[in-house]
């Protein structure tokens, strides 16, 4: 289905973003922003293959201004779609009540434990294996906000004004997909057991003959009989946007936060009674955002990341945590450990001051891009090449990851394949790269056979996912398959 104004938007877009230039290392950045950033209710679908950094945050800043328009949802019941006599001069509010991205799927319906999934526009529906009970009759699991994840993929668990209020002030997070990705999955792989089989097959494809994986028509398109997982790519004509992953992180504000400051929703928490895991609603305020999008050019996604911009003056700390999921050490706070990079800031500027000339109260002028990675490269000193947002890769495993695996972090080796090469990538891009070249879900953990469809919620659980992903990456890497080609 192709949205209101589709077409008009893709070309006006890529007008904009169409331009020569090379991949350009932190130093030799230019040190003033020329602006290709606009105010449209669609994301751009493509970039220049060669993109500099320029190109790359604005086209970063592009999918955040579209992602937090207006919702249709409350006048039509679509979902990812934007309301078009919306705009952000129009409304003087600091938020809409609904945006695009927050009507995304949640993972727990692209991979429902049901086995079951039910068409995109359905109202949110998150379906677990575990019993899972309301805190009281007014408690609603049909948010759009599901905070079922509270740690960083295994690595440590974070909190926020840890100096006043140690553990209490925890930070939750959730991930999303699209229209494109999810109807992609709904339409060829809507089971674990059709998943399963293709991203088998995908993972012996790489593994055993990497021209043979290209010559499906990998990475942007593979005919749905040869069984490979290949997500939509934007760029093609009439494609649409290309598949788009949103992951957030949350935290309850305290009275040492400034409310004005925050985008803050009625989300669904969970806690323990006993043994049995009760669903709550509470009000918490976002303090980091994911988008991943993969086009044409750019078959690896790009990722692009911004946080709420106090989270460094809000006392974080991390537990880091063992194997076995259990705490490891004590709490501690952290620093960013690889600095924001002139031009994000510079575009940061440029958005703030926009937003604020078609409306003062924006929310989005508490918001700022953190960095953005396109084309993967072994050059560890290339543009934002350890790319990690302060609350969602906090620590030293995840914000200086350029191995391997989840479980060797730093050992420099390969993570994933682009244009037929093995490359080994760091940041988020190299993070998520492993579940391409190891768990062949195509550059996303929601895709991938680790404890999905999920159980239960995070909270309670007696196993790591941290050790899930290296009992899964060491199943599928040469050292236990046989060598490769």
């Amino acid at each position: 289905m192709k949205r209101p104004l589709y077409n008009h938007a893709i070309l006006i877009i890529c007008l904009i973003f169409m331009g020569c230039g090379s991949p350009t290392s932190v130093t030799q950045q230019a040190s003033s922003f020329d602006s290709s950033i606009v105010f449209s209710p669609f994301p751009p679908v493509e970039l220049d293959s060669n993109a500099t950094p320029a190109q790359l945050v604005s086209f970063a800043w592009n999918e955040f201004l579209a992602l937090n328009w207006k919702s249709s949802y409350s006048k039509n019941n679509k979902r990812d779609y934007p309301d078009t006599s919306w705009s952000y001069a129009s409304d003087k509010l600091p938020f809409p009540d609904l945006v695009v991205w927050e009507t995304y799927a949640h993972r727990s319906e692209l991979r429902p434990y049901s086995d079951k999934m039910l068409p995109f526009d359905n109202p949110p529906h998150y379906s677990f294996g575990d019993q899972l009970y309301p805190q009281n009759a007014q408690t609603s699991f049909k948010l759009f906000h599901n905070l079922d994840e509270n740690n960083e993929i295994g690595s440590c668990d974070v909190f926020a004004h840890v100096n006043k209020y140690q553990q209490q002030y925890q930070v939750l997070y959730q991930a999303k997909v699209n229209r494109q990705e999810y109807q992609y999955i709904y339409d060829n792989y809507p089971t674990k057991a059709r998943l399963l089989a293709a991203t088998t097959h995908t993972t012996r494809l790489i593994q055993d003959s990497v021209a043979a994986y290209y010559g499906t028509g990998a990475p942007c398109d593979c005919p749905p009989g040869k069984n490979i997982l290949c997500l939509p790519c934007g760029g093609s004509q009439g494609a649409g946007p290309g598949s788009i992953e949103i992951k957030t992180a949350w935290r309850r504000l305290t009275t040492e936060d400034d409310p004005s400051r925050f985008f803050t929703r009625t989300v669904i928490t969970y806690s323990l009674r006993g043994d049995s895991i009760i669903y709550v609603n509470d009000t918490y305020g976002l303090i980091g955002l994911h988008i991943i999008h993969k086009t044409r050019n750019y078959p690896a996604f790009v990722f692009a990341t911004f946080e709420q911009v106090d989270v460094e003056d809000a006392n974080m700390g991390l537990v880091t945590l063992n194997s076995k999921g259990n705490d490891s050490g004590p709490l501690q706070t952290y620093k960013r450990l690889h600095p924001i990079t002139d031009i994000a800031n510079e575009s940061t500027k440029y958005v703030h001051d926009q937003l604020k000339k078609r409306n003062p109260k924006s929310i989005w002028q508490y918001y700022r891009l953190t960095g953005v990675q396109g084309k993967p490269t072994k050059d560890s000193s290339s543009f934002n090449y350890f790319l990690a947002n302060y609350v969602i890769e906090s620590d030293s495993t995840l914000a200086n990851f350029h191995g391997g695996g989840i479980g060797t972090p730093f050992n420099d080796s390969t993570n994933l394949l682009y244009q037929g090469k093995r490359i080994t990538m760091g940041g988020c891009q190299g993070c998520h790269g492993v579940a391409q070249l190891h768990a062949s879900g195509d550059f996303s953990f929601l895709l991938d056979t680790v404890g999905k469809p999920v159980y239960r919620p995070d909270i309670g659980l007696t196993s790591s996912k941290l050790q899930l992903y290296i009992k899964a990456f060491r199943a599928f890497s040469p050292a236990h398959k046989g060598s490769t080609k």
